[in-house]
């Protein structure tokens, strides 16, 4: 059933061009609405065509080199090196009154056909009626989606819900911005009205549920409830909400995340007993994956793929243009150890003097940090990931210790330990660490990927109850049970109700969901974006190993050759643009440009 999604529109629109009948197309050959409408066929491909435009994640760019786009604008990982021209999408990179650059969205062609179906497709003679209630559900979930995408760039934009005609006067085409609360509750009451017509489960894979609709509305609500505790009302309302509606937006969240824990079919995966197996395996496992809720599907026979394996493998294992995610010292900091101590090591341990034991450092980390990121040793696809500078050993030919430098070198009397890892891996541009979630290494070597790309899980939903149960003050008493839950799935020990605080809560997210492209919207909403991004060095750890000790010393650097991320206050909102605002007289620009 994976591949009939992605065959649809292409088949068919094939079938039409090879035989018209019975349908006259015009000598444009477009087949005109009344046709569409009357078709499921062509319904399923218009259809189809509205998932394929809607940003459900970013896989733009060559070799879909934007995959990692949010992330590194979150400052988890970088986006390639230095002189590559991702990289510069992200650092010293200042969004002014141009607009927000390769963050932009401004999906209202999109709209624009959404709105097209919504009202196009109640009108059938001859389709019937569940058919187009629940297709017309869809379609408003992609509209209410790429109205999210959009609120949380820009707070409030223009609601358009009818697809102005051709001839349409200057007073339809020049709207008004709504509020960002206008916007937010008009995603709420679309969540509401289409989960009481979607289908629990989707009668075509990749299509969105009533649990998807629950889903959204409990991120939108949860992302709305933020704005209106940590954010300030700006530009007469169109801007941010009172604080006193916090509390409401946190109830509608908490509620929908209930609904879906309560009576949705989903569960944490606990497939595998070793937790780190378990958690990288979430990611890759398609067979009935009890935890996702709604995925962008892909499949390379299929015609749709992806290429997050053929740039983030490590080099060495099989692939060409490779290990371009790189992973910061201050996102390993974020995974404590398995005993409850810091993450957060000494910073004067990395002196390249001080032994560190990677049985301790690494293998006692949160398996979540094991499971999403390749660290030194990390067994993967029959070898091992390397990325220490040189190992120091004894020769066994003249007693003398020795230090060496060279990758191609194997230690004397070793199992294979290299002198050094990868060039790609050390020196002075790599981080020591690079992404490991969602690599899958059963793609074959030089081939795009058909991994799925999991857009919604069941583990945000248990964490979005969290964080609102926090704020409301634990009103059904189960907060610190949803926690733990999602702790002892990892692998880590429970925490008190006295210990879930709000920056506890917050570092939980940011290790559950790290590198799921949610962390830098987060940082927007909580309002610490500022704090965390705006000139704010990262780092890169080198390792140098001692063989006889099986110690690895560490040495750290500026993670960016001095390069930084730009987040100024005004920035919460970017701007529209120039050219939207000269576009309609009628858009009002956002403070600050």
């Amino acid at each position: 059933m994976k591949n009939s999604f992605n065959y649809l529109l292409l088949a068919v629109f094939l079938a039409f061009s090879s035989c018209q009948d019975p349908f006259e197309l015009t000598p444009t050959d477009i087949i005109s609405g009344s046709v569409v409408f009357e078709d499921e066929g062509l319904a399923d491909a218009f259809l189809a065509d509205l998932y394929e435009r809607a940003l459900f994640h970013y896989n733009t760019g060559q070799s879909n080199f934007e995959m990692n786009l949010v992330n590194a604008f979150g400052g988890e990982s970088r986006n390639f090196a230095p002189w590559q021209s991702p990289f510069g999408q992200v650092m010293d990179t200042d969004f002014d009154e141009n607009g927000a650059g390769v963050i932009a969205h401004w999906p209202y062609n999109t709209i624009r056909e959404c709105n097209v179906y919504i009202e196009g497709l109640p009108l059938s003679a001859g389709l019937d009626q569940d058919y187009i209630a629940i297709r017309v559900g869809e379609a408003r979930f992609i509209r209410a989606w790429e109205y999210f995408q959009m609120v949380i760039r820009y707070g409030g934009v223009p609601i358009v819900t009818s697809a102005l005609p051709a001839d349409a006067s200057d007073e339809e085409l020049f709207v008004n911005r709504n509020s960002e609360k206008e916007v937010y509750d008009f995603i709420a009451s679309e969540m509401d009205a289409i989960a009481a017509v979607l289908p629990g489960q989707a009668d075509i894979d990749g299509r969105v549920t009533r649990w998807a609709a629950l889903a959204l509305k409990s991120r939108a609500m949860l992302y709305a409830a933020s704005v209106a505790n940590f954010g300030t009302q700006q530009l007469n309302g169109i801007l941010g909400f009172p604080s006193n509606e916090a509390n409401n937006y946190y109830q509608q969240s908490l509620s929908a995340s209930m609904e879906i824990m309560q009576n949705g079919p989903f569960s944490l995966y606990r497939n595998n007993a070793d937790p780190v197996e378990n958690f990288t395996n979430l990611f890759l496992d398609e067979a009935n994956n009890p935890e996702v809720i709604f995925a962008e599907k892909y499949d390379l026979e299929a015609g749709k793929n992806h290429s997050w394996d053929i740039t983030g493998t490590p080099a060495g294992f099989g692939f060409a243009w490779n290990s371009n995610y790189p992973v910061y010292l201050e996102t390993m900091e974020l995974f404590d150890f398995t005993d409850g101590a810091s993450g957060k090591v000494d910073r004067s341990l990395y002196d390249d003097a001080t032994p560190i034991d990677p049985a301790r450092f690494f293998g006692e980390r949160d398996p979540r940090f094991r499971a999403s990121v390749f660290y030194p040793g990390t067994s993967f696809k029959g070898g091992t990931f390397y990325s220490h500078r040189s190992t120091d050993y004894t020769d066994p030919a003249t007693g003398m210790v020795t230090q060496t430098t060279a990758p191609g070198f194997i230690i004397p009397g070793s199992d294979g330990w290299p002198g050094s890892g990868h060039p790609r891996h050390r020196g002075g541009n790599p981080t020591g660490l690079l992404t490991r979630k969602m690599i899958n290494p059963a793609t074959p070597d030089g081939t795009a990927s058909s991994t799925d790309v999991i857009i919604m899980r069941y583990g945000e939903i248990l964490l979005n109850y969290v964080e609102a149960a926090f704020y409301l003050g634990d009103p059904n008493g189960d907060m610190a049970t949803v926690f733990n839950d999602i702790r002892d799935r990892a692998g880590m020990p429970e925490l008190t109700t006295a210990e879930i605080t709000e920056d506890r809560i917050r570092q939980e997210r940011r290790v559950e969901l790290a590198f799921e492209s949610q962390i830098f919207w987060d940082l927007r909403r909580w309002r610490t974006a500022v704090e965390e991004l705006h000139n704010v060095q990262r780092h890169r750890t080198h390792y140098r190993y001692n063989y006889d000790t099986g110690m690895y010393t560490i040495a750290i650097a500026d993670g960016d050759l001095g390069r930084v991320r730009l987040h100024p206050e005004k920035n919460y909102y970017y701007a529209l643009g120039l050219n939207r605002i000269a576009d309609n007289p009628n858009l009002v620009e956002n403070p600050g440009y």
